[in-house]
């Protein structure tokens, strides 16, 4: 289960984060979550939770930024459905929804890696350790440039080629 950061939130909407001494941006706090802390923000006058407005807002900045987190149609609905339904749909099935996504991600990107694990130990680039496949390193791209061949060109065409067909074409035409 991920550590959980107290925020404070002062009168004037700056957020404090009582772990590093220091104040956030919004754009701090995206991070904080997503490096797989939770977070709860206190109003730092009343002491009253409110993570949720504030994390709310967070999804209204990036929407502002991204504009396709949220499609209409769905904020439509999410509008015309307020209440009870709306709020037992968000506590339990889009919740659900979102963990078991999550959960299948995960175990795609595992079996992913086994894949090519396995693909790098067949072809003889791996140990006998599948885990201990290490990738080969890339060489730079300076390296790259040097090593690539001048542009060849097909055993019918040579740099003479469109002058022969200019002379071709002058042999056939009856003068």
């Amino acid at each position: 289960m991920p550590d959980t950061r107290t925020i404070k939130r002062y009168g004037n909407r700056r957020l404090y984060d009582t772990a590093s001494g220091g104040y956030l941006t919004s754009q701090d706090v995206v991070d904080i979550i997503r490096q797989g802390y939770d977070i709860r923000v206190v109003d730092s006058r009343t002491g009253e939770d409110v993570t949720k407005p504030v994390l709310v807002n967070i999804i209204l900045e990036e929407e502002k930024l991204r504009q396709n987190l949220l499609p209409v149609s769905f904020l439509l609905q999410l509008i015309r459905l307020q209440g009870e339904t709306l709020q037992d749909f968000f506590q339990n099935y889009l919740t659900a929804s979102l963990e078991a996504y999550l959960k299948t991600r995960q175990e795609f990107d595992r079996r992913f890696r086994e894949w090519l694990n396995l693909g790098a130990a067949m072809s003889g680039l791996g140990s006998a350790d599948a885990d201990a496949v290490s990738p080969v390193p890339a060489p730079p791209p300076a390296r790259l440039a040097a090593k690539r061949p001048a542009r060849r060109q097909s055993k019918n065409q040579s740099k003479d080629q469109p002058r022969r067909q200019t002379e071709r074409k002058s042999r056939r035409s009856p003068s």
